[in-house]
């Protein structure tokens, strides 16, 4: 949890998050709501740690000022591990193989607040345990669970549009879009989760080789420059813009 987390100016790896903890079993089942009586929650993504994490909670927050809390998916002890928990995620997870812890929590956090007041913010590999636990719901024929539930995604892996739909299924069709930043260059976004793009501009004399090297190996990048994320983004890749992802099925059950 982070609560009132300061400006990213004021952020440092040593102590990053001071006034952050991890939560008690019996915390997780009584968030606190926002001022406007939302939960607020993030998941990340890939090659996090649990700092990183909260910066990005943080950086793609809606509102920094309220309470905010993260489910860090834990991060693996090496890089091929890391890609093969993101390949499961991708490829098997509820479809060949159990749901991972993370998605889990994301279905009970649905369970306790999406009918009162929920906003979920998912980067990258953070989309595919949010799309993955909702598409889980529709298997299963869950649903009536979603009212008050909005979801904004950056850069990510999961296709928003099949997202959108299973949103509209868990939600009755009380909420029918999702948002979505994705950058032209982020491959995560585009190839992977095979995304629109909604904003394109690039440093001078880069080009999108270049700009997928930066995703894996340094910053900023494409795929790190979404929400409040400081001058050196902004004058990489401009102002991040979000469009709207509006659900293809039929509406409201009976």
């Amino acid at each position: 949890m982070i609560k009132n987390p300061p400006s990213l100016l004021l952020l440092e790896m040593v102590g990053l998050f001071p006034q952050s903890h991890y939560l008690m079993a019996e915390e997780e089942k009584h968030l606190q709501a926002g001022s406007d009586g939302n939960r607020r929650m993030f998941y990340n993504g890939i090659f996090n740690t649990p700092d990183e994490a909260a910066r990005y909670a943080v950086q793609l927050s809606d509102n920094e000022h309220e309470p905010l809390y993260f489910t860090a998916f834990p991060k693996a002890d090496s890089w091929e591990v890391e890609l093969g928990v993101a390949f499961y995620q991708k490829f098997l997870e509820g479809n060949f193989g159990g749901l991972s812890n993370s998605t889990k929590k994301f279905q009970d956090f649905m369970y306790r607040y999406g009918n009162t007041g929920a906003i979920v913010d998912v980067h990258s590999r953070g989309s595919l345990t949010v799309g993955n636990g909702m598409r889980d719901f529709e298997k299963h024929g869950i649903h009536g669970i979603g009212y008050k539930t909005k979801i904004d995604t950056f850069g990510p892996a999961f296709n928003i549009q099949i997202m959108a739909n299973t949103l509209d299924y868990v939600s009755d069709g009380h909420q029918t879009h999702i948002g979505l930043g994705n950058h032209a260059d982020d491959f995560v976004g585009v190839v992977f989760g095979q995304n629109p793009t909604t904003f394109y501009k690039r440093p001078p004399g880069s080009g999108p080789w270049k700009e997928a090297g930066k995703i894996i190996w340094s910053y900023p990048s494409p795929h790190a420059c979404y929400g409040n994320a400081g001058k050196r983004c902004q004058k990489a890749y401009g102002s991040p813009h979000r469009i709207q992802i509006d659900s293809i099925k039929s509406g409201r059950k009976k």
